[in-house]
């Protein structure tokens, strides 16, 4: 999770759009509430949260989005016990990471520095762009090393 942390503070930060950025961080809450549970996302959540805030210097929004997050991505937890097939563990994943995302996104846009962009620009574009730019980056992951894994 540090690691996850070091690399949205100084890479994934960085690449912003209308003040959107992808966020690796919720992508891999998102991944723990999905597969182990939603009470762990949680857990996992205010820590990834956390350790992103004291980076980025406000520790506690991002502890609270992150915790958030992890809540509203558990919904969507496929449990062992129901013989899931890989179809349903990869939408199930997908959807859990995009509403949590967007959650995120719109409490960060709500919550962090109003004098950035006018509302009327900053909210749509962080909503789309950046659920869209970090839903990239879940395919990506999904495709490059979540695959294996979740075949188990």
């Amino acid at each position: 999770m540090v690691v996850l942390a070091i690399l949205q503070h100084f890479i994934f930060s960085r690449l912003v759009i209308l003040g959107a950025s992808p966020d690796i961080l919720a992508v891999f809450v998102a991944y723990v509430s999905v597969i182990i549970g939603q009470r762990t996302g949680i857990v996992f959540g205010f820590s990834a949260g956390l350790i992103a805030g004291f980076l980025s210097g406000n520790p506690g929004l991002a502890a609270l989005i992150g915790t958030i997050e992890g809540f509203i991505s558990g919904f969507f937890h496929v449990s062992p016990e129901s013989h899931p097939t890989m179809v349903k563990k990869r939408r199930m994943f997908y959807f859990g990471a995009a509403t949590s995302i967007a959650a995120g996104n719109f409490i960060q846009t709500l919550l962090s520095n109003p004098l950035a962009l006018p509302a009327w620009v900053r909210i749509p574009s962080v909503l789309i762009i950046g659920t869209l730019m970090s839903m990239f980056l879940a395919v990506l992951i999904y495709q490059l090393a979540l695959k294996k894994i979740l075949r188990d």
